[in-house]
């Protein structure tokens, strides 16, 4: 027995350097990423020459009309002078004081995205206050981050407007990977990479993002990419068999029945058909262990070609048995 855990951790790191060989990105970022703070520009002045970002954030995000509209013109009112909007500013501007670490990340994390997908432009990267709305918003060429919304999982505001499954995923460490994520999303989406809309698909569709931004930042950590935390990451490693084995005994691997697929991959307390313990989406977890699977035996394979491949054939040629 002992013989076989220390085979079977040699594989493990011969994997482990093989895949951080794989993905090796040479040179250096020649294309550094700006925040551009639209947060500060608009909260001293109702305004901003980034007349782009400045209609997407008051027609979309906001929802309250073109600027200068009757609409908007209460809103302004309102937003920019209310005192609980006003100090959530002030902390805003005190945990996102230096964003120099981030936009280092991110200037990285574009740059091998470029690498591995050439024809995938870079964003204008913003920062903006949402009234506690969508965390990230991405546009044809703008990606922003609603900084409101990573403020730390102990900040008081959050306690009474959330539950605990949502705070944990609210903290400044987060934003990076999210910026990320909501890139790749809006550039590999749901309709683009699935074939078809069984649970498998969206297991194996959710594994590949997962996958692929462990591939853009290597130094992140799982739980800051994967939204779980340690102790939920220890569960789906610890019960990843009984995960899996559920969803065969149920027969719910192939099903197309949208209620279903929502209890395994939708936000929540846990997952329905999985213990009270469980975190919610784990199915989500067991569908990034299909594709490393497939990746490590697949070791031709490139992230061009995972991200084509098929959920089925993912499945098939990665033998996966937990």
């Amino acid at each position: 027995m002992a013989m076989k855990k220390i085979v079977g951790l040699c594989m493990f790191i011969t994997l482990l350097s093989c895949s951080e060989g794989r993905f090796n990105v040479p040179g250096k970022p020649t294309h550094p990423i700006s925040i551009n703070r639209f947060d500060q520009m608009f909260f001293k002045t109702g305004n901003s020459p980034d007349s782009a970002f400045l209609n997407l954030y008051t027609n979309q995000i906001m929802e309250v009309g073109e600027p200068g509209s009757p609409m908007f013109r209460q809103f302004d009112s309102i937003f920019r002078h209310d005192g609980q909007m006003r100090k959530i500013y002030s902390d805003c501007q005190n945990v996102f004081k230096d964003v120099t670490p981030i936009e280092k990340k991110l200037t990285r994390a574009f740059y091998r995205l470029h690498y591995f997908f050439p024809d995938i432009p870079y964003p204008k990267v913003y920062m903006h206050l949402s009234g506690f709305g969508q965390s990230i918003v991405s546009a044809p060429n703008i990606l922003s981050a609603g900084i409101d919304k990573y403020l730390g999982t102990d900040y008081p505001l959050y306690q009474a407007n959330y539950a605990p499954f949502q705070i944990q995923r609210m903290y400044p460490d987060k934003i990076v990977a999210d910026y990320m994520t909501g890139w790749v999303r809006s550039e590999f989406t749901e309709e683009s990479l699935m074939d078809q809309q069984r649970l498998l698909d969206y297991m194996i569709y959710e594994g590949k993002i997962l996958f692929f931004i462990k591939v853009l930042l290597p130094d992140e950590t799982m739980e800051n990419i994967s939204g779980f935390n340690k102790k939920q990451l220890n569960w789906c490693t610890k019960n990843e068999k009984s995960i899996w084995g559920a969803i065969l005994q149920l027969k719910h691997l192939y099903s197309t029945d949208s209620s279903v697929i929502s209890k395994y991959i939708g936000e929540g307390p846990n997952t329905p058909f999985f213990p009270d313990s469980s975190p919610g989406r784990a199915a989500i977890w067991v569908g990034f262990r299909i594709v490393e699977a497939y990746m490590n035996k697949k070791q031709d394979t490139t992230v061009q070609e995972l991200l084509k491949t098929k959920a089925q054939d993912i499945l098939t040629a990665s033998s996966y048995h937990p």
